[in-house]
């Protein structure tokens, strides 16, 4: 059965595809760009490919010498622009600091099953053998704290304070993140997970962290929408979430900060943007 983590993919790398394939000559017209952005390309020697990171400064960047947190997110090749113009939004109204985004794209993602397979190997804990696939999310992990994190914090000016922001698939990273290297961030947007991926694997992390500390230290902002399971009644997204954060809080960690919510009339594609601007705000708010 097709699950949301699938749709959410396709839909997505649909459009990547489709804005690629939408390309003309622009000799005569000026191409659309986001002032204050760059790309820069990492070869992984753990993962074994090539990365195509999105960076986003802040506006006053060149004028200062301050240093800044950062915000780390995957799907770079889709989101970039989106969660980069939504935050920038936030931020005419004082709403949110000063950031650097760090969007985590494909070099290679130049076709829909291209997309698909790159995404699905990064961000899933384990292989499973229903979907065919996955388990990359250990060596993704480490690509993230031992090549990229340290690129960035050498050629731009970082504060210690490190954020991270997936939906879907991303929000699956991002607990396995939480529960097995959670200093790698202090803040996480954690946007309809999928948490069915591997037979529920990410439960058994939940449980296996708990029994082995006695704290959690995050800012966790977690979201759901109400038509996922709706939707699609095997995944259980809208359970699946209020259950994890059942037992999170349940644990009664002293240094965990977690604010859940279930997005009235929202599906698994339409919470997106709203995941990230409530994300935002809840793990920078002060």
């Amino acid at each position: 059965m097709i699950r949301l983590f699938f749709i959410c993919s396709l839909a997505l790398a649909l459009h990547a595809y489709c804005m690629n394939a939408q390309e003309v000559d622009t000799s005569t017209f000026p191409r659309v760009s986001i002032p204050g952005t760059e790309i820069r390309y990492i070869r992984s020697s753990i993962v074994g490919d090539e990365f195509k990171i999105y960076i986003a400064l802040p506006t006053n960047y060149r004028s200062t010498d301050t240093t800044y947190p950062v915000l780390y997110f995957p799907d770079a090749n889709v989101s970039f622009a989106a969660v980069t113009q939504i935050a920038r939004l936030m931020q005419l109204g004082n709403g949110l600091p000063q950031i650097i985004f760090v969007g985590i794209g494909y070099q290679s993602a130049d076709s829909v099953s291209k997309w698909w397979e790159l995404r699905i190997r990064d961000l899933t804990p384990i292989y499973d053998s229903s979907e065919r696939g996955g388990g990359g999310a250990a060596k993704f992990l480490r690509f993230i704290r031992e090549e990229l994190m340290p690129f960035i914090n050498k050629n731009y000016r970082t504060s210690a304070d490190a954020s991270y922001a997936g939906y879907s698939g991303g929000g699956l990273f991002g607990l396995y993140v939480l529960f097995h290297e959670p200093d790698t961030f202090q803040r996480y947007i954690i946007g309809s997970p999928s948490i069915w991926w591997g037979n529920l694997v990410t439960l058994k992390y939940e449980a296996d962290y708990a029994t082995k500390h006695p704290n959690l230290s995050a800012r966790v902002f977690m979201s759901v929408g109400e038509l996922e399971e709706r939707a699609d009644t095997t995944s259980k997204m809208v359970t699946n979430m209020k259950q994890l954060a059942k037992k999170l809080l349940s644990r009664r960690y002293t240094s965990l900060h977690l604010q859940t919510i279930v997005f009235d009339g929202e599906t698994h594609l339409s919470g997106f943007s709203i995941a990230i601007c409530r994300g935002l705000r809840v793990i920078y708010q002060k």
